[in-house]
């Protein structure tokens, strides 16, 4: 099964629709400072249910000392995410929007219900990546354009001065490798804002992140099985 196709044909059975934004906008990449730490909420993944036991405002209010900002997954069918999620995780802190974005008018949606950030997977975007981006841009959010392999990440940024995702999972087959992520922080070290995404479930992988000159870490999984390490993430942080 390729996993990204079936999110495509999924797409069609949704049909959300923006309300009137009621919050102010936050540069994103701003708030995650020198060096920022996003926790997810995720209560699942292709692979599984995470957690569905966590209520997404006691897992904000507790994380909201530790953390720079929230990423919140919408998607439904794969994640268990809910829209209803973003206001919530704004209340605390900046929210990045999670999902698969193919549509001007989801990034309307995103927008509407308060989100600051919104991720465009270039893997799944494809051609559209830079028209999505930009858009984004022009309403006033931050659109974290998330990559795989170098070769994309170079291709992306002469577009523009856009905040990266390096993703260590590959999202076709779903395989994990945070060295493979530490590669492509190489190659565009230097040349633009990134993060690191999936994968990352110890204080040392934070610090390694941080060395190569990431601008932050999004960290989902491990925090959301259990969110008390993200008092030892933040003290990682501190010795970069």
């Amino acid at each position: 099964m390729n996993f990204l196709e079936e999110v495509r044909k999924s797409l069609k059975y949704r049909a959300e629709r923006p309300p009137p934004r009621e919050v102010p906008l936050v540069d994103f990449r701003k708030a995650l400072g020198d060096f920022g730490i996003i926790a997810e909420y995720k209560r699942a993944s292709p692979s599984g249910v995470i957690r569905a036991d966590l209520p997404p405002w006691r897992y904000f209010e507790e994380l909201a000392q530790y953390v720079d900002a929230f990423s919140v997954l919408t998607e439904p069918f794969w994640f268990m995410g809910d829209l209803r999620f973003v206001p919530l995780a704004k209340r605390f802190k900046p929210v990045l929007a999670k999902d698969f974005v193919l549509d001007k008018r989801q990034i309307d949606v995103f927008f509407g219900y308060g989100a600051d950030a919104v991720l465009i997977i270039s893997e799944f975007a494809l051609d559209k990546t830079v028209e999505l981006a930009e858009y984004a841009k022009r309403i006033g959010m931050t659109p974290l354009v998330e990559v795989g392999d170098a070769k994309t990440a170079l291709e992306v940024l002469e577009y523009g001065d856009y905040l990266l995702g390096i993703n260590s999972r590959d999202l076709r087959t779903l395989d994990l490798s945070f060295e493979r992520a530490l590669n492509v922080a190489e190659a565009v070290a230097g040349k633009a804002d990134f993060i690191i995404e999936s994968g990352i479930n110890k204080p040392g992988q934070v610090e390694m992140a941080c060395r190569k000159g990431a601008r932050g870490v999004l960290i989902g999984t491990a925090l959301m099985r259990e969110p008390g390490l993200a008092k030892e993430l933040r003290e990682a942080v501190k010795k970069c």
